[in-house]
């Protein structure tokens, strides 16, 4: 699985926890890993690992950082590869 990002530079999250759940009724989340996107425009490519054992229902991003002094992040690409239901 992949998750694919593009942001705009000077608006990166420079830090996210990537938490992903196995049940989309009561989702307990879990933090698979995290990720650090560099701060640019370009489309950034990060491959998560596969050790989901009980499959992967929900997913969400955490940002915890970001490289805009005021916290502001701008996500324009979003995708994410290599999932099944």
């Amino acid at each position: 699985m992949r998750l694919i990002l593009t942001f705009q530079g000077g608006f990166v999250g420079t830090q996210c926890a990537i938490d992903v759940a196995a049940s989309v009724m009561e989702p307990v989340w879990t933090t698979l890993t995290y990720i650090h996107p560099e701060d640019v425009n370009r489309r950034q490519i990060f491959q998560l690992p596969e050790d989901c054992s009980h499959g992967v229902q929900c997913m969400k991003l955490i940002f915890e950082r970001s490289s805009d002094f005021f916290g502001r992040i701008t996500l324009y690409e979003l995708q994410v590869e290599g999932w099944t239901p």
